[in-house]
Order: structure tokens, then C-alpha cells, then sequence
């Protein structure tokens, strides 16, 4: 079957799957929320230019309003700003996932204790379904949930309502750049209109930079011009399905559902630069299998078993002295497991292969795929099962340890425990949510 006709079938489907009715999405993001999260714990950041680096803060990742109005753009090097701190015009800090993924997790609560069909797109969004609630103030439930989370948890969201989740991201841009209030309900075609001639194409969800400059060079600026393409042949054709849904959505017919629930991941890539480039073999094996244990839960978890392994290195891609930039192996595995034991024999085989004495490393990683399902897992030959299930014990045991009293409790001593590599965090802030010592503490006189 060639690629038009599979077109033109998932043209058919798309076109089937249109929702009619009254479904509404709402789309719910917090503000800078990296910085937000910093200014909970450290009142004393409101109202001040700051800015969050991103790993061996290396550079700008989430910025203020303020440092968005000083200038400073998304990716902007370390270096280039510290003479701004030094003036005291500017606070940093390092990026502190633990935190930022705790009080998430806390955003979200709230908003399932008020509207439950939820669907977590990334640590500072979430789609949420209205459908249930068409006869309700929606703009007012809206409100009540923004006031809500900022009274619980300190973090300030806009909340975006539209028949669509492309419009929904609209409506949010809308509530964030042009209404105070912090909520925008697309509910009526003029206030839709409004919403779409004020949104740049390049901004628009699904567009890309890509397609955004084939827009604008036939006159197609904004959200509302697009919208007013007449020819879905023609958006079909120069932009793929992904357009031609874009396109449906943004008037306002529904054709991107929810997704309860995260796909299974078909792959898992866990890797990190080194906080200083190193050539000692041990460091880096220590690192790699840092990395393994990170991975292998994530395995487990959605009852998947690894088939293939690939190992990587890489040195800095400014180092000008030494030419080799990178090397991989990867190794299929002839019986597939999920068990960290087996994967750290394997991961640190496949180091020893690509490891050369002498050139300064800078990152490390490892990829896991071709997942089979664990309960379709068959018995092999001259296989110890015994074995086996011990060592499948025993990871799980672990898993549930470091869940419930924090990474890396229990760990195989393969992982070192010095650990050189770890990135640099110079200015990490504490755990204040999930670290018992880091707990803020009040006290009188």
C-alpha cells in the first residue's frame, strides 16, 4: 500500500472521528514554573529577575517576567550573565527536578479533585476533558480551580477553555499574554476570532518552524489566517496530517483525543554530560551504570523486557584537540530481560568495547529498546529459572524500597559511591517537599 493511500485513509479517519456537541478542553499551565517553584520556598525571589540553568548549569532553561524583560532569551549560557549577578540584577539557581516533579504532582491532585478526565502532557501542563460539565460556569469553575492551586500550592497558572485542544492552547496564550484575569473560555466565535488573529502562526500548536515559514510566505500569518485556508486538499498536501488536524482544530472541530494514561515507551535513553570531562575508566563506568539502575525500573514498571542495548560516549563536541567526538555499541540480547543485574553485565560489556584511554569524556549514556511485553515472556533452553525469579525478586524488593524512601536508597555497588560524574549543581536549592531535613521550619521569639 503506498503512502497516498494511506494518506487519504487517515484523511477518512479523521474526518469520522470529528466530534459533534458541546465537548469542551481545558488546558491548564503553570507560569514559569521552574522559577515559580524557586519562589515558593524563597519569598524573597518574588518580584526579581531570575533564571534557572540547565544541566551543570550550563544555561538558561526558565526565566521570570523579569528576566524576560531584562532580555535575556531561552538557552543563554551561564557565563554571559553572571556580570548581571554580580550587579545583583539577576538570581540563579540550578535545576532541581525533584522539587519541580513534587509539586507537579500536587498541581495535579487539585485539579483531579475538580476535574477528574485528566491528561498530564508534560511537568507544567495538563489537558483536562469538559465534557461533563457543558452546563456548568465554566469560567467561573475556572477561576475557583486558579485560585485554588495558588492558595495550596503557590504556583500561578492560566487556564485555556475551547472546543479544541489546539484552541485550548490558544485560549491559555490568550489568558497568559492578553487577559489579567489568568483564564480565557473560547466559548463564542468573536472572542474565538479575537484569540486567533492575536496568535502568530509560528506559535501555533503542531505548526512547527518549518511549516510556520511555508505559511508566512503565502500570506498565512496567524492562527485566523490558517483557520481561513478554504482548500484542505492544498493544507493536506504541503503539510501532512498533522496540519490538516491542526487545521480541523482550529475550527473547531475536535480530532486529537486524550490520553489518559502515557503510552508504554518504545525506547529508554538515559544519559548525562559529566560535571568535568574525565578519561578514568572507572568513573565512567560507575556513571553508566548509575545510569542502568535509573533505566531498568522504568522497564518493570510498564511490564516490558529489553531486547536490544546500546552504549555511548561521547567528548565535547568544542574539543578541538582529540578527534574522536563519539562512539556506540549496541548489543541484541538473545533472551530479553527487564532485570538490572543482567543489564549492567551487558551495558558494562559494551562499554569495555568503545572505551580508549586518553580522551576526555563528557557524557555517557544508555538506550534501551526493542520491548517485548513481560507476560509474553517464554522459557528458554538450559535457562535457570530459579535464578531467575530470585534476581527478578530482589530488583522489584528494591524498587519499591526507593520508592518509597528515595532514589538510590538501595543500589548496586557497581554505581560507585563517591560519584565524581554527578553534573554540577552549584546552586541547587533543597528538596524542601520530599527530604525530611529540608523541611522549611517556623519558629517563634
Amino acid at each position: 500500500m503506498n503512502t497516498t493511500v494511506l494518506q487519504l485513509k487517515e484523511l477518512s479517519r479523521i474526518l469520522s472521528s470529528t466530534k459533534e456537541g458541546r465537548t469542551m478542553f481545558a488546558l491548564i499551565d503553570c507560569n514559569n514554573f521552574y522559577v515559580s517553584c524557586e519562589r515558593v520556598f524563597q519569598p524573597e525571589l518574588r518580584g526579581k529577575a531570575g533564571v534557572v540553568l540547565s544541566n551543570n548549569d550550563g544555561c538558561a532553561i526558565a526565566r521570570s517576567q523579569e528576566a524576560k524583560d531584562l532580555g535575556i532569551k531561552m538557552g543563554t549560557p551561564y557565563f554571559e550573565l553572571e556580570k548581571l549577578v554580580k550587579e545583583g540584577k539577576l538570581w540563579f539557581r540550578s535545576s532541581n527536578y525533584t522539587l519541580y516533579q513534587d509539586m507537579m504532582r500536587r498541581v495535579t491532585g487539585i485539579v483531579c479533585e475538580m476535574w477528574p478526565e485528566i491528561e498530564i502532557y508534560s511537568i507544567d501542563e495538563s489537558f483536562v476533558d469538559l465534557a461533563m460539565f457543558h452546563a456548568h460556569d465554566l469560567e467561573a469553575m475556572a477561576n475557583e480551580l486558579r485560585s485554588r492551586i495558588l492558595q495550596q500550592t503557590g504556583i500561578p497558572v492560566c487556564i485555556g477553555i475551547a472546543p479544541t485542544r489546539t484552541l485550548a492552547k490558544v485560549a491559555n496564550r490568550t489568558a497568559k499574554k492578553l487577559f489579567k484575569t489568568g483564564v480565557c473560555v473560547l466559548d463564542d466565535a468573536g472572542r474565538t476570532a479575537f484569540a486567533m488573529e492575536h496568535m502568530p502562526i509560528e506559535d501555533v500548536w503542531g505548526v512547527g518552524p518549518k511549516n510556520a515559514a511555508k505559511l508566512i510566505k503565502i500570506g498565512v500569518n496567524t492562527a485566523k489566517d490558517f483557520a481561513a485556508v478554504n482548500n484542505y486538499e492544498y493544507i493536506h498536501k504541503r503539510f501532512t496530517i498533522t496540519g490538516l488536524r491542526t487545521w480541523y482544530e482550529l475550527n473547531g472541530k475536535s480530532v486529537l483525543s486524550m490520553e489518559y494514561l502515557p503510552p508504554d515507551k518504545k525506547g529508554i535513553c538515559t544519559g548525562r554530560s559529566f560535571g568535568q570531562k574525565t578519561d578514568d575508566y572507572k568513573v565512567i563506568e560507575d556513571a553508566l551504570c548509575a545510569f542502568v539502575q535509573n533505566s531498568a525500573p522504568k522497564l518493570r514498571a510498564q511490564g516490558s523486557l529489553c531486547g536490544q542495548l546500546q552504549v555511548f560516549l561521547h567528548t565535547s563536541q568544542f574539543e578541538v584537540v582529540h578527534k574522536l567526538k563519539s562512539a556506540a555499541h549496541t548489543m541484541d540480547l538473545a533472551i530479553p530481560t527487564n532485570i538490572t543485574q543482567e543489564l549492567l553485565k551487558y551495558a558494562v560489556q559494551c562499554l569495555k568495547r568503545i572505551y580508549k584511554p586518553g580522551f576526555p569524556y563528557q557524557k555517557v549514556g544508555i538506550f534501551l529498546t526493542k520491548f517485548t511485553p513481560e507476560s509474553a515472556r517464554q522459557t528458554y533452553l538450559m535457562e535457570d529459572m530459579t535464578k531467575r525469579e530470585n534476581m527478578l525478586k530482589v530488583a522489584k524488593i528494591a524498587d519499591k524500597l526507593n520508592h518509597l524512601m528515595g532514589k538510590d536508597t538501595v543500589r548496586f555497588a557497581a554505581m560507585g559511591y563517591e560519584q565524581p560524574w554527578r553534573m554540577r549543581q552549584a546552586l541547587l536549592s533543597k528538596r524542601y517537599t520530599t527530604r525530611i531535613e529540608d523541611v522549611l521550619r517556623v519558629g517563634w521569639g
